[in-house]
């Protein structure tokens, strides 16, 4: 999907999860369509950036601070939550602290970031939220019990939480994508064995015959995050080649 330009000229936009991968590809996509974009995250992003908010998701405290330093700027327009965590693992073998820091990032956070943008979104009857789900979230998937567990949980809390904002002018979706080409993803690559041979497999299961690329996922999220989505809410959208389709 091209550049709108224009499209979200004026618009004050937070991507939760900002500084990397699928979340840096939202935040260069935004800016181009003309958003101002403040970037939340744990770290701060390569090269620096003025409109940076440290904090993290699974403090309450941090995501409040993180939407009240927008306000002070500007009405918040649109919130983009792409924080999250892998751990693979089957139900047998994932302990107690993986679980909880899983669900606590991937599922815990989504509602803490939702809550906290609902709290001024909802008393102007207008915005946008655009969460990061994943296949996951749509289908099982064998050694990723908790993974399964937080993303599915997500895609539930989307379309409850879609539901509720309705009537107050809001609008809450999610993007559901496969494997993507991020350095999480090129991390867990070079851990493996035979990296190249990993790579390789991971193409060849996309119906497509490769993994995403952020800026193909980014351009979902401009989508759902757009007037052109006024009409859509409570929407799991899969961007994943056609992997769910099987």
């Amino acid at each position: 999907m091209s550049i709108v330009a224009g499209r979200f000229a004026g618009r004050a936009v937070i991507v939760v999860g900002g500084a990397s991968g699928i979340g840096a590809a939202t935040v260069s996509r935004l800016r181009a369509e003309g958003a101002r974009v403040w970037i939340a995250d744990r770290v701060e992003p390569d090269g620096g950036d003025t409109l940076f908010i440290r904090g993290d998701i699974t403090s309450s405290d941090d995501v409040d601070r993180a939407i009240e330093t927008v306000e002070a700027t500007a009405p918040l327009d649109v919130l983009v939550n792409c924080a999250g965590l892998p751990a693979p693992g089957t139900a047998a073998e994932t302990d107690d602290p993986t679980w909880q820091r899983l669900i606590d990032v991937n599922l815990s956070g989504a509602f803490r970031a939702t809550r906290a943008a609902l709290r001024v979104m909802q008393p102007r009857r207008s915005g946008s939220i655009v969460h990061v789900a994943s296949d996951a979230g749509l289908v099982g998937m064998a050694g990723q019990a908790a993974y399964c567990a937080g993303k599915g949980g997500l895609v539930h809390f989307v379309r409850a939480a879609a539901l509720d904002a309705a009537p107050h002018g809001v609008r809450i979706n999610c993007v559901a994508p496969c494997f993507v080409d991020t350095p999480m993803m090129r991390a867990w690559i070079a851990g493996q064995a035979d990296p190249v041979a990993a790579r390789a497999d991971i193409d060849a299961e996309q119906p497509i015959g490769r993994v995403g690329q952020p800026e193909e996922i980014a351009a979902a999220i401009a989508f759902l995050a757009s007037h052109e989505a006024n009409f859509v809410t409570g929407v799991a959208l899969p961007v994943d080649g056609g992997v769910t389709a099987r």
